[in-house]
């Protein structure tokens, strides 16, 4: 009979075993261990000998033969900066699907491929499973996470408790433009804050600071921008653009994410990141369920949002990542007050001026801006500490599903102002004209999602707190 070699990975985990073993016989004291208690060390010594022996046989109720938990990391949980969340087992060669609607996962479920950032997976129910052939599924792990909205970029204060003054959201960071190592005239430009992966430039532009006018679009309709897009994914014989065959129109809440409100003009966060914005429209891909012959756009010429005629000759800006989950998901504290299980921002269940009650009933009543921050500043609703909100907390509760107003989730703000006019201040200043500053729209009267009125006018109020 011929003599069989061990392979050299097999003589390593013999060797492993057999340390372990002795490491533990010098330990343990034979008269005090328990080999089913899980706090005592034989429990773990027998459990490594059956793993690196084979044995799948199980051991006091422990199924060793069952794929491990997956884990998340980062823990579930809120979030004052930016992060991103992987999801890992211990069983070698296992497979991870996730689901993030609170459905159970399976083998059909998506997969697992690469950490995400949690703005993208904020506020969803995210449960995982690990599978390998010929063991038992692991039990199924869920967690979700919040984080705040990001800064809008104000830093000038107007008044005390506005949106300088108090400065909350999460940092704004972009890597600078990046050359694709396979392709290097393919340039993108990765966020660090949100995850998104952008083109570096415009369509039509090209090359490291976008002066190149590439043989391409450089305005069109929606759906010539959407197609350009589109057209990336077949960019070097078929490979494309950077090596990324996932590139579309970006929604509105990535599109916003670019958005500065300290600038008077080219109102985009990085202009060395994202080089030269054009100073006028962008279509993105979220539909306007009101008209569906229009369509949004962020304006980086006064950095207002508008869905209008979706035939206007208009720029665009691609994206190569995973869209954002933008399920809204809130929970009624019983108080008087709600909380978004995205941003983990409590709110002022009513409006200003309404009865604290299940139905806020009594109708809202309008403030000038000042009086409107002195309110908010005051509030004690549930022991918290409120504010006026910024541009970006308002607008995170904007509902882009809805064709009827209010464009927001009426369960949990009833009675929200949909009458024509009936929009909301934020505690941003407007740049360009310091005695106006921002408001948010939820009605369907008006085809914007936010725009400046002077601060001497009045405008309905609803409080925020951290």
């Amino acid at each position: 009979m011929k003599n069989r070699k061990v392979s050299p990975k097999r003589k390593f985990q013999f060797f492993l075993t057999f340390i372990i073993l002795i490491f533990f016989s010098f330990c343990k004291n034979p008269s005090l261990e328990n080999p089913c208690d899980s706090n005592q060390a034989g429990y773990y010594e027998i459990l490594l000998s059956k793993i690196f022996s084979g044995n799948t046989s199980n051991h006091c109720g422990a199924n060793i033969n069952k794929v491990f938990t997956p884990i998340f990391s980062p823990s579930p949980g809120h979030y004052l900066e930016p992060n991103f969340i992987s999801i890992t087992t211990f069983t070698p060669g296992a497979s991870i699907y996730i689901t993030t609607d609170g459905s159970t996962p399976n083998i059909n479920s998506t997969p697992y491929l690469s950490p995400s950032s949690i703005w993208r997976l904020a506020g969803q129910r995210i449960r995982a499973i690990a599978i390998k052939v010929g063991m038992e599924d692991s039990a199924i792990a869920e967690g979700t996470y919040s984080i705040l909205p990001l800064k809008t970029g104000q830093t000038i204060s107007f008044a005390i408790g506005d949106d300088a003054s108090i400065a909350s959201g999460l940092n704004v960071n972009y890597d600078a433009p990046k050359a694709d190592t396979n392709f290097p005239n393919d340039y993108t430009t990765f966020d660090q804050s949100t995850g998104i992966l952008w083109k570096t430039c415009s369509e039509g532009l090209s090359g490291p600071t976008c002066a190149i006018n590439s043989p391409g679009v450089t305005t069109g309709s929606f759906a010539t921008l959407n197609t350009s897009c589109l057209a990336l994914n077949s960019a070097n014989s078929g490979k494309g653009y950077a090596g990324f065959t996932s590139w579309r129109l970006p929604t509105m809440k990535e599109l916003l994410s670019t958005n500065d409100a300290s600038k008077t003009s080219v109102t985009i966060f990085n202009q060395s990141a994202l080089p030269a914005t054009v100073n006028f429209a962008y279509w993105a891909s979220t539909p306007y369920p009101p008209n569906l012959s229009d369509a949004w756009y962020l304006d980086y010429s006064n950095s207002n949002s508008y869905a209008t005629t979706n035939s206007n000759p208009y720029h665009g800006r691609c994206v190569a990542s995973l869209p954002p989950i933008e399920t809204l998901t809130y929970q009624d504290n019983g108080d008087g007050t709600v909380e978004d299980n995205a941003t983990g921002l409590t709110w002022q269940k009513c409006s200003y001026g309404q009865n604290n009650d299940s139905s806020c009933s009594l109708p809202a009543n309008a403030l000038d801006w000042i009086s409107a921050i002195t309110y908010c500043n005051g509030l004690t609703l549930g022991g918290r500490v409120w504010k006026l909100p910024n541009r970006n907390e308002l607008s995170s509760l904007h509902d882009y599903t809805k064709a009827v107003g209010p464009k927001i989730d009426q369960t949990f703000f009833p009675n929200t102002v949909t009458s024509a006019g009936g929009y909301y201040w934020t505690s941003t200043t407007n740049a360009p004209g310091t005695t106006s500053a921002w408001y948010v729209n939820f009605t369907t009267t008006f085809n914007n999602i936010y725009d400046v009125h002077p601060k001497s006018n009045t405008l309905y109020v609803r409080c925020v707190s951290r």
